[in-house]
């Protein structure tokens, strides 16, 4: 399984744990912003020490908020095109982080999370 792939199943699994948790108890999109798998998703990447999940947060969001919208399908098949678009987007904002490194988190204010 290429890197790719990887993280396009690691955001299926979310987005499905996203979906069925909706569909158990009334959650609002913020309320299950889990940080935790951008990170992995950013160590499988290979990015985890030049880029804070709190760069990628607001695009990934974004998608998860799709998942409301779509069926809830038995193996999450359905949530496949909607990860591919994911992945995208977060191809994206990473090229977008390292072609302008002052757009990271905090980098204005001269607080960056990465110095911990």
């Amino acid at each position: 399984m290429s890197t790719e792939e990887l993280i396009i199943e690691l955001i299926i699994q979310d987005l499905r744990f996203f979906q069925v948790n909706m569909k158990v108890r009334s959650i609002r999109e913020l309320d299950f912003c889990r940080f935790e798998m951008l990170e992995l998703i950013l160590k499988v990447w290979g990015k985890g020490e030049e880029i804070d999940y709190f760069d990628l947060g607001d695009r990934y969001m974004e998608y998860v908020k799709e998942v409301k919208f779509l069926p809830l399908p038995y193996y999450g098949d359905l949530l496949k095109p909607l990860a591919i678009k994911c992945y995208k987007g977060l191809v994206n904002r990473v090229k977008e982080l390292e072609e302008n490194p002052s757009n990271k988190y905090g980098e204005a204010g001269g607080y960056n999370r990465m110095e911990r």
